[in-house]
């Protein structure tokens, strides 16, 4: 082929991975990204406009025509259908680890690629790198001697909302870090194993949350480990007959790695480049196997026996899961008890009002909220103004959400309510004060309810500006209107929880929180009636969802977009929460789940 023939690469998948992929993939000699697929338009649309790609579609004839080779960066249980039709197409396949999860699988697309000449590749960025290929070549000198066993870790720590712990089917630790962890006793020790053993620790919805995997190949051994929530060191470690090789976390980037000896005083280092994200060494090799017939770093026998492991995984996941299930449903009968929380009970309330369709925290937003039947109640935020006026917002200065520019509480309220808001159909709309809420939700906290009072949470915004005076002042104002049995305090503050509870011992208090663990730790120390965590940050643990019965545990979303925000609503079944302990969402879509009265 011609030196200035370039492949032209699409892209199937519009995640996390792609985003990173497509710059690194600029970096890459005579491939150019051109396309991108997505069965989701508007998503492929985005993703597209955000990294200046000029084609894209929701249509694979279509996507096809475009492109010669493709990158498959989609759900895990998906890469099987997509690389196969792939190939069937002509075009040469890079896919994301792992790339399916059965033997059976992975052999048949070696065999479709094999069959019309087509390069078929795994992409596991750390076999490409330039440091983890010069560690192999250290071993095979003989420098360590005779290897007898090497043993790497991923773990990280992440939020609870992440599609990885969510999917009990598809997600999980090892289904998603255990292709690096096993990659050192594949590349070392080979694919010969005589033995290998599962252990994992499952969260309450039986997702591994961590996983070793140990493999014995007669005499020597390898052990892969994988953590989600679970944190552990992150190294590598290759232990030989005249010494041993450590590669400091995160062992994946193989950056540096050294050689240790009997002789603690004698240490070989070597370092090497690892350039952005470490998956242009991957394209590089994709480009390479096409173009110039390069023997693949990872050949298909070695992720035909990844495939392999995936499946043998599963198989074992399964049984514990099923296991685990059986000694639950024993436990129940029993106790004649079921402490698991029913979804259809799950509570919701409105973060700000309807603040994706209407502007949040304002009297729209609020009215609109009001009028969900079913609703539990609304949240909102309040801060003092410079002439001690409270109002509602939420950021400490007015630049997100008005024309205006600098901190809230360097206005007066009359300086405020000058300020603009866009609302709907081009009309505008002002900060509201904490008494015009009250003025507008009064007589729907005096309605009697099948589902008990309307509630109205105050969040008050002194965890960043701390606003001397601000608790006396709202539970004054909620005590002119009569609203005591209608309020729920909250605060990320949770010493002006502890503040309130001592000026008014009846007050309902929230400990709001990112992490669940200090939410309830910061509930006991100061005696709240509830935490309010964020989703991501609650408990996969079932010990410690425990802890949390009998408290409301009212979670917050935060990744919901608000009223003329461009970014999609990510997740719309937010009662699937319940299974991690919690009561009530707060959400900023609560007409998705409860419908309108009038």
């Amino acid at each position: 082929m011609e030196n200035n023939y370039k492949i032209r690469l699409g892209i199937i998948g519009t995640g996390r991975i792609a985003k990173r992929f497509v710059p690194e993939a600029r970096y890459v000699e005579r491939i150019e990204v051109s396309a991108v697929y997505n069965p989701n338009l508007n998503s492929a649309k985005l993703f597209a406009t955000e990294l200046f790609i000029s084609n894209y579609t929701d249509k694979k004839d279509e996507f096809i025509e475009a492109v010669d080779a493709i990158y498959i960066a989609t759900p895990h249980e998906t890469h099987y259908e997509y690389a196969k039709k792939m190939l069937l197409a002509g075009k040469h396949v890079l896919c994301e680890k792992p790339m399916v999860f059965s033997k059976a699988q992975a052999e048949e697309l070696f065999a479709i690629a094999e069959e019309n000449n087509l390069v078929l590749m795994e992409g596991i960025k750390t076999a490409y790198c330039p440091g983890f290929q010069a560690l192999q070549q250290v071993i095979k000198s003989g420098k360590i001697g005779k290897i007898y066993d090497v043993e790497a870790c991923f773990s990280k720590l992440g939020s609870t909302n992440m599609r990885e712990i969510l999917d009990s089917n598809h997600g999980g630790s090892f289904l998603e870090l255990g292709t690096y962890s096993m990659l050192p006793s594949l590349k070392l020790l080979g694919t010969e194993e005589t033995d290998l053993q599962f252990h994992s620790a499952l969260a309450i919805n039986g997702t591994d949350i961590y996983t070793k995997a140990s493999f014995e190949y007669g005499s020597a051994t390898g052990l892969a480990k994988t953590g989600l929530e679970v944190k552990s060191e992150g190294q590598l470690v290759i232990a030989g007959s005249v010494g041993y090789i450590v590669v400091q976390a995160p062992w994946w980037l193989t950056r540096r790695f050294e050689v240790r000896y009997e002789n603690p005083n004698k240490k070989d280092i070597y370092e090497f480049p690892y350039e952005g994200q470490g998956l242009r060494y991957e394209v590089k090799a994709f480009v390479e196997q096409i173009l110039d017939g390069m023997v693949p770093i990872v050949t298909p026998e070695e992720s035909i026996w990844l495939a392999d492991k995936m499946e043998q995984y599963l198989k074992y996941r399964n049984r514990k899961q099923e296991t685990k299930k059986l000694n639950s449903n024993s436990q129940d009968d029993k106790e004649d008890t079921n402490n698991s929380i029913d979804k259809k009970n799950i509570r919701f309330w409105a973060h700000r009002g309807c603040s994706m369709a209407y502007p949040e925290n304002t009297l729209e937003a609020f009215k609109a909220a009001s009028e969900i039947k079913g609703i539990t109640g609304i949240e909102l935020d309040v801060q003092l103004t410079k002439d001690g006026e409270l109002v509602v917002i939420h950021d400490e200065t007015v630049d997100r959400s008005t024309n205006g520019k600098g901190r809230v509480c360097d206005y007066t309220l009359q300086e405020l309510k000058n300020l603009k808001i866009a609302s709907v159909n081009g009309t505008y709309t002002t900060i509201p004060t904490l008494e015009e809420v009250f003025r507008l939700l009064y007589s729907v906290c005096e309605e009697e309810r099948p589902e008990g009072k309307f509630l109205i949470n105050i969040e008050l915004k002194n965890s960043i500006i701390r606003y001397e005076g601000m608790e006396e002042k709202v539970l004054q104002l909620v005590a002119d209107y009569g609203l005591e049995e209608n309020i729920v305090y909250s605060s990320f503050l949770p010493e002006s929880m502890g503040l309130i509870k001592k000026l008014a011992p009846y007050a309902q208090t929230g400990i709001l929180g990112v992490d669940m663990e200090q939410c309830r730790l910061d509930y006991l120390k100061y005696e709240a009636d509830a935490i309010h965590p964020w989703i991501g940050g609650l408990s996969v643990d079932e010990e410690e969802i425990k802890q949390t019965e009998g408290i409301p545990v009212r979670a917050w979303n935060g990744e919901e977009p608000f009223f003329g925000q461009t970014r999609q609503l990510k997740e719309k079944h937010l009662e699937k929460y319940a299974m991690f302990g919690v009561t009530d969402i707060i959400t900023n879509v609560p007409e998705l789940y409860l419908p309108k009265s009038k």
